[in-house]
């Protein structure tokens, strides 16, 4: 059995958990597969975009890099209502992916705290750092770079376009490729079942941590 991840991304007004907030969640559910020529590659299952209205105006600063403006939120759910849709989304048994995630689980933490309800239980695995374990001669491992990288190699199949980077869907887009690319060459076929995956994502430093501890 093929296990199912969740790619996930955070657009925020800023980098202080405590007085910044979330203004945008994307997350793709993925599998993987083999493809005609055996190579495993990642199979789209789903997608969850949605702003998040912040008690708050956006920066500029926040607006020069994700380009997201107090106009595109206003409207939008507030956090309790968008973390819901998060979770239902995720579901029970999923492993999430983040690029950095002890950001991306810290935002999540205070915004589960601050508007009780169910926290996923889910495992959070840190894509940088499994970048860093089998990669540690890149100059960078910042996603995008990443992303240009394995496209040169023809590891990747989506088309890299840099205006679209940090807009939380196509963020997840690109890591669910770059996750299933740096793993790639490490894994055989069976060390990507369910039963399999957790303890060999370890192997590369991708140690679950969990948003509800």
């Amino acid at each position: 059995m093929q296990p199912k991840f969740v790619a996930f991304d955070l657009e925020t007004t800023g980098l202080n958990n405590q007085k910044d907030e979330i203004i945008e969640i994307g997350a793709v559910k993925f599998t993987v597969e083999t493809d005609k020529t055996g190579k495993v590659v990642p199979k789209l299952l789903g997608e969850l975009e949605t702003f998040v209205k912040p008690n708050m105006m956006i920066p500029a600063e926040a607006s020069a890099v994700n380009h997201i403006y107090d106009s595109d939120v206003q409207d939008a759910p507030v956090v309790g209502d968008a973390i819901k849709k998060f979770t239902e989304f995720c579901g029970q048994s999923t492993i999430l992916i983040a690029h950095n995630a002890n950001f991306d689980a810290s935002f999540l933490r205070v915004a589960y705290k601050n508007n009780p309800q169910v926290v996923p239980g889910n495992p959070v695995i840190d894509s940088l750092a499994i970048s860093k374990a089998i990669l540690p001669e890149a100059s960078s491992h910042k996603l995008g770079i990443l992303a240009n990288m394995f496209k040169r190699r023809d590891e990747i199949a989506m088309k890299i376009e840099a205006d679209k980077m940090h807009r939380a869907v196509y963020d997840c887009l690109m890591l669910m490729e770059v996750f299933v690319a740096l793993l790639r060459r490490r894994f055989k076929e069976k060390d990507w079942e369910m039963v399999n995956i957790m303890k060999n994502m370890e192997k590369y430093k991708g140690i679950p941590q969990f948003i509800n501890k």
